[in-house]
């Protein structure tokens, strides 16, 4: 067990001086919870991120529900399968990746809703009026619905559409792996984290962003428009296009997550658009940019 352990922490980018304390640790955070059957095993995999998670909320429980775990804290509700769900879990509600501090009317557009973790994040805000979510994957789809559900005071304001929104309307083959859902895109195999031994290609459907916003843009004249972005390489041709369509002039904020083609392209566009653009790098092929109108 000491070496499985040593050999986690390493792989998961820790180092590991004191084995026999971070054992400690992790045997004190799996007694704290009610898991009975813990599959994969996801609550040690998941361990470096539930240690961040229940310093914020130490109110969290789990217990084993289907194929995962229902986690409660934050007067949420939210129904987990991968260690990938909670490192997700950690980006949004505790390293606050998509908060928005703002007094103003706002509609959110999640443009890669994957299990709805974001999107529910939003609809905790009062200013946020409305969320449109978008997941063109079904079983990723599904597992949203069911986290909308579980969580029906935040959920009324939130509607989810079983597809993606490109540059053009169509099909796409992607991977998919069922412990990765959130690198489920047109990047395929450049995405690091599929282990392609077990993933396996499905149809995506994807319809043209000029074809879907302004029908909802038009239905809140008042509200400030944010655009989250996170659709594993699609945002090129999203933000090409909404460029293109003079879309960029109705949207206010944009919160994009870019992968592999780097950051100048978006932030050029974005900028000639009249943005101001902080932008930042996660690691050499991904980053973060945050464009406003001042």
């Amino acid at each position: 067990m000491k070496e499985y352990l040593h050999q986690l922490f390493k792989k998961l980018g820790y180092k590991v001086t004191n084995l026999t304390q971070n054992e400690r640790e992790l045997k004190n955070l799996m007694r704290s919870f009610a898991v009975s059957n813990d599959r994969h095993p996801l609550l040690i995999a998941s361990a470096p991120y539930l240690f961040e998670i229940k310093k914020q909320f130490p109110e969290i429980t789990l217990e084993s529900h289907k194929e995962g775990v229902l986690a409660r804290f934050n007067d949420l509700q939210l129904y987990l399968e991968s260690s990938e769900e909670f490192f997700i879990v950690k980006e949004v509600f505790i390293e606050k990746d998509y908060n928005l501090l703002s007094n103003a009317s706002i509609v959110v557009f999640d443009i890669g809703m994957n299990i709805g973790i974001s999107s529910l994040f939003f609809g905790l805000q009062d200013n946020v009026k409305k969320i449109y979510s978008f997941e063109p994957v079904v079983t990723t789809y599904n597992q949203a619905l069911y986290n909308l559900e579980l969580n029906t005071t935040i959920s009324d304001k939130i509607e989810a559409f079983n597809f993606g929104l490109g540059g053009v309307s169509r099909t796409e083959k992607v991977l998919y792996n069922s412990q990765a859902k959130g690198n489920c895109g047109i990047r395929r195999e450049l995405s690091l984290v599929v282990d392609q031994k077990d993933s396996y290609e499905i149809d995506i459907n994807i319809k043209n962003v000029q074809d879907v916003l302004p029908d909802l843009f038009a239905q809140h004249p008042k509200e400030k428009k944010v655009l989250k972005i996170d659709c594993e390489g699609a945002e090129y041709e999203i933000l090409q296009k909404l460029n293109d369509s003079y879309l960029l002039v109705d949207i206010d904020i944009l919160l994009i997550e870019w992968h592999d083609k780097g950051a100048a392209l978006l932030e050029e566009l974005l900028v000639a658009n009249n943005f101001s653009v902080i932008s930042r790098h996660l690691t050499s092929i991904t980053g973060m940019i945050y464009a406003f109108k001042i």
